[in-house]
């Protein structure tokens, strides 16, 4: 199967689609960090146990009053801050923020489908199972050494491939 880099306009010979790849980038990702989360869950817990340790030993009304404090100087800071709103401002900067985010999402997924290619390649093969173009290849050559080994008048005619469907287009 030839896919189209997003990136670069190439074409690769892949033999899935570059999505295929994508998703496995993500489930190499998802089992790296889980591999880390016996070792996290035992920090928090730590932390969790020094945390309630000072809150045994807080004075609880001087934080009451610290927290009211900060909200309304927060409340009066945001009432300030709102009489200087620009709209135009905004929108350059919703814009602006919009394409740096959709860059970064393509060099995303490019990472990924590199990374998913590299775990799907280091992978040992599963047994029985073969990818769609091998198959269909293989099955049309086994099917053609069996015509030319028994060419009997009784023997229905070898099937032909089903016709592939033309890739989409990227976008």
């Amino acid at each position: 199967m030839t896919q189209t880099s997003s990136k670069s306009g190439k074409t690769d010979d892949r033999t899935y689609p570059s999505a295929f790849y994508a998703a496995a980038g993500v489930g190499d990702m998802a089992y790296e960090q889980l591999r880390k989360l016996p070792e996290l869950a035992d920090k928090l817990r730590d932390k969790a146990a020094e945390f309630a340790d000072q809150a045994a030993k807080a004075d609880v009304p001087q934080w009451k009053a610290k927290a009211n404090e900060y909200g309304a100087f927060a409340t009066s800071k945001a009432a300030e801050l709102t009489s200087k709103v620009d709209a135009a401002q905004i929108r350059d900067s919703i814009v602006a923020g919009t394409q740096t985010a959709a860059e970064k999402a393509t060099k995303l997924y490019d990472a990924l489908v590199a990374r998913g290619e590299q775990a799907f390649t280091e992978q040992p093969a599963t047994p029985g199972f073969e990818p769609k173009a091998e198959a269909t290849s293989a099955h049309s050559a086994e099917a053609k050494t069996e015509a030319k080994a028994k060419p009997s008048e009784d023997a229905p005619p070898a099937a032909k491939p089903a016709a592939k469907k033309p890739p989409r287009a990227a976008k």
